[in-house]
């Protein structure tokens, strides 16, 4: 349902010095489009999800970013039982413009079956840096998002 854990190591964040160019991973949502896009972390196994990222870059070198971030969703078994793993969605390429601190992105990635699987499940979205949307040729900068665990399940109908 939420985001557990996540990072976003810069150019600059291996020096110490902060204010010039730090990263910061903000939100990581499981999102219901069935159920008005509600955050949840039970899903029905017939349905889509959709999962929202969202990052930032803050200090005195925002303006100056640019390039492309190429982020992908991938999924990790917990139980033993679901076959979703491995990639799932992306890699999407996203168009940096520099401008003023905080610069703030969001994607949403789109998750429909059959990848849908029955499981209980561990998602991780990874942010990486392209100087040139290039997939293959990445900077340093590179973060990771990673959900609380994440049950698909057949449900069956609840009656009052």
């Amino acid at each position: 349902m939420s985001l557990q854990s996540g990072s976003l190591q810069t150019t600059v964040t291996d020096t110490g010095v902060t204010g010039i160019l730090d990263g910061q991973v903000t939100g990581m949502d499981v999102l219901d489009p069935t159920e008005n896009n509600e955050k949840t972390s039970l899903l029905e196994v017939d349905d889509p999800f959709d999962v929202q990222l969202s990052w930032q870059l803050t200090g005195n070198s925002t303006p100056a970013v640019g390039g492309f971030w190429i982020v992908s969703l991938y999924s990790d078994d917990m139980d033993g039982v679901g076959a979703m793993t491995g990639l799932i969605a992306g890699p999407d390429a996203i168009q940096i413009v520099g401008g003023v601190t905080p610069l703030t992105f969001q994607h949403t990635f789109r998750v429909s079956p059959p990848k849908v699987q029955e499981g209980l499940y561990k998602l991780v979205a990874t942010i990486s840096h392209s100087p040139t949307g290039d997939k293959a040729k990445l900077s340093e900068m590179f973060g990771f998002a990673e959900s609380t665990p994440v049950n698909i399940r057949r449900t069956v109908v609840e009656t009052n």
